[in-house]
């Protein structure tokens, strides 16, 4: 008898709630010419729920061993990831919580910065240096040239602006292409996964 054979392309995280199982098409793309096999595959659960937040993995073999234990006549050809990160999150938090912790760290980064830029003028000497502009501008002295200090402050909260959205931007590529915020988290987010992934991998 043929086998029938069946493409399975793994994904390299599932994220899902509590008590709730893990099927293969959660966490993966099924193709097979044979319809109903495909639909068998799909709904094939790979992963129990849990009762708690847990970090757990499924490899591409254990998912083999599953289905060839449940069908032998498919010739399963495994693509894309050989392991995949399941997380199991609790989807039910406390939304004034969530709040609270927002505006502490928004807080937080608010007055890093601030402390950040501040030091920064401090080592560059950036008082005097307004001063003489604003002496080369004027031919006066001023030891607080406003006049170029406000502008300075707007522009640099401004440029910082621009540079992290893509709201400000004459085109639709650049619109569509990811900020510099956005490709650093996804790198971070990404490394983070590797990392519990490995440890995972490694206990087992």
């Amino acid at each position: 008898m043929d086998k029938e054979q069946a493409f399975i392309k793994l994904e390299s995280k599932c994220t899902v709630d509590l008590n709730t199982h893990v099927y293969l098409r959660d966490v993966a793309e099924v193709y097979c010419k044979n319809a109903s096999i495909q639909k068998y595959l799909e709904g094939l659960k790979i992963y129990d729920g849990r009762d708690r937040e847990v970090s757990d993995s499924v490899s591409a073999i254990d998912i083999t061993k599953k289905i060839m234990e449940g069908k032998d006549n498919i010739d399963v050809v495994m693509l894309g990831e050989p392991d995949v990160l399941i997380k199991i999150i609790n989807s039910k938090t406390n939304v004034l919580l969530d709040y609270i912790k927002v505006t502490m760290l928004c807080i937080i980064l608010f007055l890093g910065t601030a402390f950040t830029i501040i030091n920064f003028q401090e080592d560059v000497n950036m008082d005097e240096t307004m001063e003489k502009i604003y002496y080369f501008l004027t031919g006066n002295h001023n030891e607080s040239p406003l006049m170029l200090l406000i502008p300075y402050s707007l522009g640099t909260g401004l440029g910082m602006a621009v540079f992290f959205s893509r709201i400000i931007s004459h085109s639709k590529r650049k619109k569509d292409e990811p900020g510099a915020m956005e490709v650093e988290m996804h790198l971070y987010e990404k490394d983070i996964d590797d990392y519990v992934l490995e440890d995972i991998k490694n206990k087992k």
